[in-house]
């Protein structure tokens, strides 16, 4: 166990960066608990998350995301994967560091946009007709929206780059290297 570790950790990154699976990974070499984000917040809403876009399009998503994390950061020990777009404004970013410690899963475009193609369960890779998107106009917009939150992202404390070739446990030891030295634990 670190000694020194912050109550809370929180992955940050786009979309398929793979913050679910390197945060359960985490959570069990660390043992402590998980929670992905995601999962509150269909808990909270009662709703899957394309049901919630659907109902309240994408600001009464942001709005019930806004509320999950802010609820998770008060009152939780553990990983906690954020979704892609949790960080949405400089206010949250100040109020996780303050929280806990924010890590950056840093990933290229082009693997995220190989994990995540025909996901119909991401509703920002659908058209307005519910069908999903071409890949070209994909990367535009997903090249698009990260430039948008990379200045974000980069705010983290803690940055792991994924770039597709490394397991999920080689990224859990950088991590664990990464959070030693933070902390410093010797």
């Amino acid at each position: 166990m670190i000694s020194n570790l912050p109550d809370i950790i929180f992955l940050s990154g786009f979309m398929g960066a793979g913050k679910s699976t390197v945060g359960r990974a985490l959570a069990e070499r660390l043992e402590c608990n998980f929670l992905d984000l995601d999962d509150k917040i269909e808990e909270d809403a009662g709703q899957k998350i394309p049901e919630i876009f659907e109902q309240s399009g994408e600001p009464g998503f942001r709005t019930a995301e806004r509320r999950a994390l802010l609820a998770v950061a008060r009152n939780y020990k553990g990983v906690v994967a954020l979704g892609g777009g949790s960080l949405q404004n400089q206010h949250l970013v100040d109020h996780l560091k303050l929280n806990g410690l924010l890590v950056f899963i840093e990933t290229p475009i082009s693997v995220i946009l190989d994990r995540i193609s025909g996901d119909e369960n991401r509703p920002l890779l659908l058209d307005d007709k519910g069908n999903p998107k071409s890949r070209k106009t994909l990367q535009k917009e997903l090249q698009d929206l990260y430039d948008e939150r990379l200045p974000l992202y980069e705010q983290a404390v803690i940055t792991v780059t994924n770039d597709g070739s490394k397991k999920p446990e080689e990224l859990v030891q950088t991590l664990l290297k990464k959070i030693k030295n933070h902390v410093g634990y010797y």
